[in-house]
């Protein structure tokens, strides 16, 4: 998963950079944590995400690289999270059927539709996580919702995002009403080209929330953890235990990964060359989550070096018929379009010299 995750992310890069699409953010860098906290993930949870996050609905086979693909070339047809109206990374899942009635939420991963402005998704994964203690607390609600409030709500932030004062509210309520609500913090040290220095007291999210820790013995508070995002042994001993505390206790947890990297830049917008020192992208390609995964993975004896090799090469090579396949399927139905509005223009006259040029011309391309 993290392999088609990486080589799914050079692929929106590509095609947006080359024309093909019209903007791209990923999760490359991010892939480790994602397959990490899929382990801890269960049918009724939900997720208030913001711009990036494909990993996860990888892992859970909630989407599939076509799938996020068609929303990257804005598909209308076949993007199923938001039939081509938002950018790409801009996931959810539906809540009703075409007739308009309630779908089992209890029966899988649901996601909320993703937010454009940064922290405002941390509003919603409250309210979703608020809803959960609602049920808990045994109030006559609506069947179908919830199993006794025993589903976390998943949110995640980037790091320089956290200087929103949305977040803050959020995550001080959160402490508040003792929701089940994990957040974690995605930080790979800049807010685009910001160190997290510059932005961030004391340089560190779970720093600055030192004060709302629960205290032993106390009342209120939150979890606050951290982690590396390339620790693979640290990440999976963390989250599968956490969401089983939460669920029990409905006690806010946040969850800083930290040391993350970011091999592509931040979005397609710019490039990370120009604000990072020559150290700096040194550390990141050395301690890049996938380099350090596959170290951990040859060291323990779970692969060797040629067996990841080929898990490298068939991930290309699934993605890049997954392309080929969202391309096509998009292409075809532009370009059949394209020929019924020139069956309606007269084939003699004015139109005549530009009739043969336009029906040979791949719309997808233009």
């Amino acid at each position: 998963v993290c392999r088609v995750s990486r080589e799914l992310s050079n692929i929106i890069r590509r095609d947006v950079l080359t024309g093909r699409a019209k903007f791209g953010v990923s999760d490359d860098g991010k892939e480790l944590y994602q397959v990490a906290m899929a382990r801890a993930v269960k049918a009724g949870d939900w997720r208030a995400d913001y711009y990036r996050g494909h990993t996860l609905l990888l892992a859970l086979k909630v989407a599939s690289v076509e799938d996020i693909l068609a929303q990257l070339y804005a598909d209308a047809k076949e993007d199923p999270f938001s039939v081509g109206r938002s950018m790409v990374g801009h996931h959810a899942t539906p809540f009703v059927n075409h007739e308009g009635e309630w779908l089992d939420h209890l029966a899988g991963f649901n996601v909320s539709s993703a937010t454009s402005p940064t922290a405002g998704q941390m509003a919603r994964g409250l309210g979703l996580a608020f809803a959960s203690k609602k049920y808990r607390s045994g109030e006559s609600l609506p069947t179908g919702f919830s199993d006794n409030g025993n589903e976390i709500s998943w949110t995640e932030i980037g790091d320089a995002s956290t200087s929103e004062g949305v977040f803050w509210e959020t995550i001080n309520a959160a402490g508040v009403l003792q929701v089940p609500m994990i957040t974690t913090v995605v930080d790979d040290g800049f807010g685009i080209s910001v160190p997290v220095e510059k932005q961030t007291t004391k340089g560190s999210i779970s720093k600055a929330l030192a004060g709302l820790k629960e205290e032993k013995g106390g009342t209120g508070g939150i979890e606050v953890h951290e982690v590396h995002g390339w620790d693979y042994p640290a990440l999976t001993a963390l989250y599968p235990t956490l969401a089983s505390r939460v669920r029990a206790t409905h006690r806010a947890a946040l969850v800083h990964v930290t040391q993350l990297t970011q091999p592509n830049g931040h979005s397609t917008s710019g490039s990370h060359e120009r604000y990072k020192s020559k150290e700096r992208l040194a550390w990141e390609k050395e301690f890049d989550c996938l380099v350090q995964f596959r170290h951990w993975m040859i060291a323990t004896g779970v692969a060797d070096a040629s067996e990841l090799d080929e898990i490298d090469v068939q991930a290309k090579k699934e993605v890049m018929a997954a392309r080929k396949n969202a391309r096509e399927r998009l292409g075809n139905r532009l370009n059949h379009r394209r020929d019924e509005l020139l069956h309606l223009f007269p084939a003699s006259g004015v139109y005549e010299r530009y009739h043969t040029p336009l029906s040979k011309m791949d719309i997808l391309v233009l």
